[in-house]
């Protein structure tokens, strides 16, 4: 079972790859800052697979990685990560709270315009649940 839904979610990703020049946008005539990513060999695409932490680490593996989310209707699940690695950088207790803010009013809070599902912010904040 684990196998087959591996192969389903690389052959997802494939699509993506294979499909879309700049995952998320149209084609149009001027490039612009999104639609300069270099396509990544074959040998990182084959890195994502190994290691979920390489696909999140490449520019072009985390827009492919949204384009495959919202094709799921969970981008938001992507957005909240970042949103927390963010956080998880920021220095400035002033920012923190800021920021601590709108990633409540953003993703937690209910009927937020980006709600995260119940278990997201549980498992991220480890709040008592069990996986």
């Amino acid at each position: 079972m684990k196998r087959t839904l591996l192969k389903d979610w690389k052959t997802r990703l494939s699509y993506f790859l294979q499909n879309s020049s700049t995952p998320g946008k149209p084609k149009t005539g001027k490039k612009s800052k999104q639609q300069t990513f270099i396509k990544p060999s074959p040998e990182e695409a084959l890195l994502w697979a190994e290691a979920f932490d390489e696909l999140l680490a490449s520019k072009y593996g985390l827009a492919a990685f949204r384009a495959f989310l919202k094709s799921e209707f969970c981008e938001e699940n992507i957005e909240f990560w970042l949103a927390c690695e963010d956080f998880k950088k920021t220095k400035s207790p002033q920012k923190l709270s800021s920021k601590a803010r709108k990633i409540y009013t953003d993703f937690i809070e209910k009927e937020a315009p980006k709600e995260v599902r119940k278990q997201v912010p549980q498992i991220v904040f480890n709040t008592g649940e069990t996986r």
